[in-house]
């Protein structure tokens, strides 16, 4: 391969433990009619990317997604190339988007899931947006239909979904309640505008919203197990419940159904899903989401970069959610020679520790 088109990837030898991830050699794609292809400068992890790599995402699960079995969904970075029926993008733009396999040093990609990155935002910071706002926005504004003088219940307030949320929500007009983990990461959904802030690790949270506020109209949900089914008897009538964690769906829960008999909606959002199946309506989403990112209506996400080296420490710090906000990971310089063995190297542990 001559050395302008060789590229590099983070692959997963075998799913199971997050020390088989390493980068490996791969190859450049040129991009086809519709497509760009992006030199990357940053990837965003989502939680999606760990439970694959540990295995703990079935086949099926991943069959139907726009990512499929590969390690990141978003990143942001530089055009390079641009097919002949492109029109609105050209070579040398800076843009965020989705891509299979994201965690690269090049993407091609379908030119409609790249979105342009606004002037004054680093690439680093525009690697946090796809993957949270779309999530966000399309579970809060077109499934729940949240609206002005409603009170939305946001779990996990202090991640990536959770902080895009709270952004949109309160754009919407909303109260937002909001539950974290830690003191840090309740102290800093406060600063973001949170109304009034939980304790997710406490199940008194939901009898917390009915004394306090006689219960919530949507509830944004990343809990698995009993802090779940809190949750729902948390909604008021006419609710609308919006499951984003991945773990009850894969494990088949039960949910009981007396708390839907007040009119309350069930929703299962899964980004990766949408944009494959939906393409139609993820170019609306995506149209409505450029038009605040670059009226600045929305911003950049708390984050924190690792280099190329330190992967398995980012993927690590995200499983014991020791994180704030997005963990951005940035492709390696130097680039493997060919596809061989020795080509591989791996992200060694660097005893980091939060």
């Amino acid at each position: 391969t001559p050395a302008e088109d060789r590229a590099a990837r983070l692959a997963l030898s075998a799913p199971g433990s997050l020390g088989r991830i390493g980068w490996v050699a791969a190859e450049r794609r040129p991009p086809g009619p519709d497509e760009v292809e992006i030199e990357v400068a940053a990837s965003g992890l989502n939680f999606r990317d760990v439970m694959f790599s540990l295995g703990l995402l079935p086949d099926d699960y991943l069959e139907d997604g726009f990512a499929g079995p590969t390690l990141g969904f978003e990143c942001a970075g530089t055009i390079r190339r641009v097919g002949e029926s492109v029109t609105g993008l050209k070579e040398g733009d800076r843009v965020m988007g989705f891509a299979p396999a994201a965690f690269a040093t090049h993407v091609t990609v379908p030119a409609q899931v790249a979105m342009p990155v606004p002037d004054g935002i680093d690439l680093a910071a525009a690697a946090t947006m796809p993957v949270a706002f779309i999530t966000a926005w399309y579970a809060l504004v077109h499934q729940a239909r949240l609206g002005r003088g409603e009170t939305v219940l946001i779990h996990g307030a202090a991640g990536g979904v959770g902080l895009a949320a709270l952004q949109i929500a309160k754009l919407r007009g909303a109260t937002v309640v909001a539950t974290a983990g830690n003191d840090d990461k309740r102290a800093l959904a406060q600063l973001l505008g949170a109304d009034l802030v939980l304790d997710s690790r406490s199940l008194a949270f939901a009898d917390e919203i009915r004394w306090k506020l006689g219960g919530v109209d949507v509830v944004l949900n990343s809990l698995s197990g009993d802090a779940m089914r809190r949750s729902l008897r948390a909604l008021k009538p006419f609710g609308r419940f919006v499951e984003l964690g991945k773990r009850d769906f894969v494990a088949d829960t039960a949910v009981g159904l007396r708390a839907f008999a007040r009119n309350v909606s069930y929703f299962g959002v899964d980004a990766d899903q949408l944009l494959n199946a939906q393409p139609g309506l993820t170019k609306r989403l995506l149209r409505e989401l450029d038009r605040l990112f670059a009226q600045r209506r929305l911003t950049p996400l708390p984050h924190r970069v690792f280099p190329a080296d330190q992967a398995e420490d980012a993927f690590r710090l995200m499983q014991g959610a020791g994180h704030i906000g997005k963990i951005v990971m940035t492709p390696p310089r130097e680039i493997p020679a060919a596809p061989t063995a020795e080509a591989r190297f791996e992200a060694q542990g660097t005893g980091f520790h939060l």
